[in-house]
């Protein structure tokens, strides 16, 4: 669809595209590539507050024919497209729930917007849509019978919200991002007659549904401090009653308030600082000494979050086990509010078990010790790291650790 335009325009017109594309005296030289790259990584930032705008093109220039057009405005368009749609590698360079959006755009006269825009996430087509006139009433005039087909010859075809014409684009390798910037101009230059005297202008927004934060790795027992203070946890200095191998006790974490529990730091990830991967909570809960064995499995189905197990020494223990690399302080303080929602939880279970059944006589078999391997019941040991055995044995020799006595 060219414009119409005299011999003698169009003689000067091509004349000035020969000054553009020489090397000399030209107004406006195809940019190198890095600096194409320098370009595109200014215009499209990583993230963006809403949506930022600029001109790739900017107005006042002649009005050019569509070859003239393309030539002006590829090379920027390919880099921001390109910069669109590349995503590098997830969690180092993208989350779960980011994408961006591109709007280019042109103005043939005040009022009436002409634009194209894509719509990209990590590892899914692109969708590209073009302006039906359904959104924006003022570009009907401009998109009519000859347009529509013209789209559909492209394999575009009416959807979405705004009922524009779109299809789906899958980029791979990362080089089809110039095929696909050549057919969005193709779009603007073929189809709704761009030609270089109007600004190209861009609307460019890059976001996602997570929240910037200080990510933990891993976290240092001090890190765990800090924040069990900040959610008003009384941290103090204890000592596991029985046996605890040295390497336990100094991953151990006791807390006197707003209940007593311990933390075991699990899984170290480095050294020097020692840092770690998972944790354990435990707690004792009281009077699980008189709650039956049938009881202990009610209760375990019926308590969110964590489980309830009874120890060698009769007691019941509640366990939440946690994996807490690459964490923020919100996401930790929301886990300890959990971890306090559950005790409470199973406290009043503890209450409700007693309450619905008699009292226990010494045959129950819900509080029988069992002698370990030696014969002697109170002969309980805590495994090495990485020497944890089969996991219901660690659960119980670890509950040793859960009842501290504070200095």
């Amino acid at each position: 669809m060219e414009c119409p335009q005299s011999a003698e325009v169009e003689m000067e017109t091509t004349k000035r595209m020969e000054r553009a594309n020489s090397s000399e005296g030209c107004a406006r030289p195809r940019l190198r590539p890095a600096r194409l790259r320098a370009l595109a990584e200014r215009l499209c930032p990583h993230k963006t507050d809403g949506k930022v705008r600029h001109e790739l093109v900017p107005a006042g220039g002649p009005t050019l024919t569509s070859a003239g057009a393309r030539a002006l405005a590829i090379d920027q368009m390919a880099a921001t497209v390109s910069r669109t749609c590349e995503w590098g590698e997830p969690i180092k360079d993208w989350d779960v729930g980011d994408h961006r959006f591109l709007v280019l755009e042109f103005w043939p006269r005040k009022g009436v917007c002409l634009y194209v825009q894509i719509w990209t996430e990590p590892l899914e087509p692109v969708l590209v849509e073009a302006c039906s006139g359904a959104w924006n009433p003022t570009a009907r005039p401009y998109v009519r019978g000859p347009q529509r087909a013209a789209l559909r010859a492209l394999g575009y075809a009416v959807g979405g919200r705004a009922r524009n014409y779109q299809k789906r684009w899958t980029l791979s390798p990362l080089a089809d991002a110039r095929a696909l910037a050549d057919e969005l101009l193709t779009i603007l230059i073929d189809i709704f007659g761009y030609r270089g005297n109007r600004a190209l202008g861009m609307g460019y927004c890059s976001e996602g549904r997570t929240e910037e934060g200080r990510v933990f790795p891993a976290l240092a027992i001090d890190d765990v401090k800090g924040m069990l203070s900040l959610r008003g946890c009384r941290v103090v200095s204890a000592e596991p009653i029985g046996p605890v191998k040295p390497s336990v006790k100094k991953r151990l974490i006791h807390v006197a308030q707003p209940f007593p529990f311990t933390v075991e730091m699990r899984g170290q990830a480095t050294k020097t600082p020692a840092t770690y991967e998972a944790m354990r909570l435990i707690t004792v809960l009281e009077g699980g000494r008189g709650v039956s064995r049938a009881q202990v499995e009610v209760m375990s189905r019926a308590c969110p979050f964590g489980r309830i197990v009874r120890d060698p020494d009769g007691d019941l223990l509640l366990i939440q086990d946690l994996l807490v690399a690459q964490t923020t302080v919100r996401w930790f303080l929301m886990a300890v509010n959990i971890w306090q929602f559950t005790r409470t939880r199973a406290a009043e279970l503890v209450q409700h078990a007693l309450a619905s059944a008699g009292p226990s006589g010494p045959g129950d078999p819900g509080t029988a010790r069992e002698p370990d391997e030696d014969g002697d019941p109170d002969d309980i040991d805590i495994a090495e790291d990485g020497d944890e055995g089969e996991a219901g044995d660690r659960e119980l020799r670890q509950s040793r650790a859960a009842r501290t006595v504070v200095h």
